[in-house]
């Protein structure tokens, strides 16, 4: 019999199961329709019945019709047509005894296949397989990528991990039961946590490489760093860090602090760190960089950028000290940053102090600072960058007056004011004597209040030793919403906004959530980015949450005679998702 590869290649073939399981295999053409203006089928044969060991019992008549599929040496194969033994074989070998024994009796004959896919290519094209196998070993490192996987396709409660792993693809299928993840978590140290996060900043070169060959502008720039802190409510009350203190959710809890460094142009989290809940921003920010630098950090090519939480005179001495290079938010309770907007209003109302990429107006000027070095202080200079952003103030003024009218409107008729209404607006609003009616006292705009809040609601202000150009700044600055989206998908996407685990088991929950959040902000900066490039690719419903639950319905079937999956067609939404993600289509056939 020829080899079914110089068999001419003749038919489409699909296959058909009766209400009584039994599978047939049909040939069939397809013929171009001008009238319609699409193909449809045409010539349907009965080719014969497909066996559980993928054998085609080939029947007589399609035998005859042609010559070339006689014999029963026919097996239905990868490409779904028939192809000889040996073709086969290449592509199915025998699966050997262990293989079988491996295999569980409750595997699914179908499962998904592509979100698991794009998400452990993902940990394996950055570097997080290998690093979390050099971190933790390769057997932790291996399953606590599994359990990462698991929080990013949606997971909830680690023990319905079992029933997920069932359904969908990994590269290898590793059972875990409740027990087993809580020995797992708890196996995680801090030291281990720094070690792995050390690997992920030291191949930023090799990521930046491939983002200059695109943006070589960026060449010779600093890498910034955008670092930020969020509170995390926690049940348990054994772990020394929970503090109560002023929780926006569920106050009834403890909570930690937790802090990640961000890189603002992949969205890969390079370092993160968890302390007291009773600490505020400002006093974290020291140890934060101390605990990079004793890990073995080297910072001289990243800009670090942070927001006003973390403003005070003495972290900016600290990373002066440390020779950092950093973009900093700068509260404006500053008696000599208010001096200058005073002196500078009239500039920052120039067209010629404005820019309209960023739509701001700005000013800048220089500050002296002493940097204590081992051969003595020495004076370096940082720049004060003085912002306008236009707009501001009539937003402001509707906000303002609209929530102080409202206070004005309860409070004269003797009503309660809400409490977040009152804390927020409180300053707006004053007792005045009612005209005429000298023992009468009503409630009043602050007018000196208001006109000060708006005045000032549009100033905003930047200190840096890296940026002269304050555009240039406020460019940097402004991209530091990338560690806020990684919060964000934290909280909302991965369910970490609460921690149901023990103290011992806290470093391993926050870091399987944290792994989850980077692959998941990396796949939303690659679709971004692409979706730019190319204004034909969409993100579905401009949402990662949407391209992801697309992609994941790519499903394979199981061979029954073969420990190996076999990728259905992908649609063509699918592939666009597929796409947008920087990914080729998953293989053929997928063995777990």
């Amino acid at each position: 019999m020829p080899d079914s590869a110089n068999v001419p290649f003749k038919w489409n073939f699909t296959t058909a199961t009766t209400k009584a399981g039994l599978t047939y295999v049909k040939a069939y053409k397809m013929k171009w329709i001008p009238e319609l203006r699409k193909s449809k089928r045409v010539m349907q044969r009965h080719v014969g019945r497909l066996l559980p060991d993928n054998r085609i019992l080939i029947s007589e008549k399609f035998s005859a019709d042609y010559p070339e599929y006689s014999g029963s040496d026919w097996y239905w194969g990868l490409e779904k047509r028939p192809v000889s033994r040996a073709e086969y074989l290449q592509d199915f070998p025998e699966p050997e005894a262990a293989d079988i024994s491996a295999e569980e009796d409750d595997v699914f004959p179908d499962i998904d296949v592509g979100l698991t896919w794009a998400a452990f290519e993902y940990a394996r094209l950055s570097g997080i397989t290998d690093h979390l196998q050099q971190a933790f070993g390769a057997e932790i490192g291996e399953k606590l990528l599994h359990l990462a996987v698991y929080k990013l396709a949606g997971g909830t409660a680690m023990k319905d991990y079992e029933r997920w792993r069932e359904t969908v693809w990994m590269p290898r299928r590793i059972p875990m039961s409740g027990q087993e993840i809580s020995e797992v978590l708890k196996s995680v140290t801090r030291e281990q946590v720094t070690k792995y996060y050390k690997l992920r900043h030291d191949r930023q070169g090799q990521t930046w490489a491939k983002i200059f060959q695109t943006h070589p502008e960026l060449k010779g720039r600093p890498i910034e760093y955008a670092l930020d802190n969020t509170s995390i409510s926690t049940y348990s009350t054994q772990n020394p860090d929970a503090q109560y203190g002023h929780a926006k959710q569920n106050p009834e809890l403890a909570q930690i602090n937790y802090t990640l460094v961000c890189d603002q142009r992949t969205g890969d989290i390079v370092f993160a760190y968890l302390y007291e809940g009773s600490v505020t921003d400002t006093v974290a920010l020291s140890d934060i960089l101390h605990a990079m630098l004793s890990a073995g950090f080297d910072l001289k090519n990243n800009v670090l950028v942070t927001d006003r939480g973390y403003a005070s005179l003495f972290n900016v001495q600290k990373e002066i000290n440390l020779e950092l290079n950093f973009v900093q938010g700068v509260r404006k309770v500053e008696n000599s940053i208010r001096a200058q907007f005073s002196k500078h209003r009239d500039s920052l109302c120039s067209s010629g102090f404005y820019d309209s990429t960023q739509r701001a107006y700005a000013f800048s000027y220089d500050e002296k600072w002493q940097q204590a070095t081992s051969a003595g202080n020495i004076t370096v200079p940082l720049r004060v960058h003085l912002f306008r952003l236009p707009g501001r103030e009539d937003d402001t003024m509707q906000q303002v007056t609209a929530c102080a009218d409202e206070i004005i409107r309860l409070k004269n008729a003797g009503r309660i004011v809400p409490s977040d209404l009152w804390d927020g607006y409180r300053r707006f609003v004053v007792e005045a004597m009612a005209d005429g009616k000298p023992l009468r006292r009503i409630w009043v705009r602050d007018q000196t209040a208001i006109d000060e809040a708006v005045r000032e609601s549009g100033y905003f202000v930047l200190r840096t030793n890296s940026f002269t150009n304050p555009f240039e700044a406020l460019s940097v600055y402004r991209q530091r919403k990338m560690v806020e989206q990684d919060f964000y998908q934290l909280k909302n996407w991965l369910n970490g906004n609460r921690l149901r685990v023990g103290p011992q088991a806290v470093q391993g929950k926050l870091l399987v959530n944290t792994i989850g959040t980077a692959l998941r902000m990396m796949m939303l900066t690659t679709a971004k980015s692409i979706e730019q490039k190319n204004p034909s690719l969409k993100i579905p419903e401009n949402s990662l949450d949407s391209l992801l639950k697309t992609i994941a319905h790519i499903r394979a079937d199981k061979r029954k005679n073969a420990n190996v999956w076999i990728r259905r067609m992908i649609s063509a939404p699918r592939r666009r998702c597929l796409q947008l993600l920087d990914l080729p289509d998953p293989p053929k056939k997928l063995k777990m």
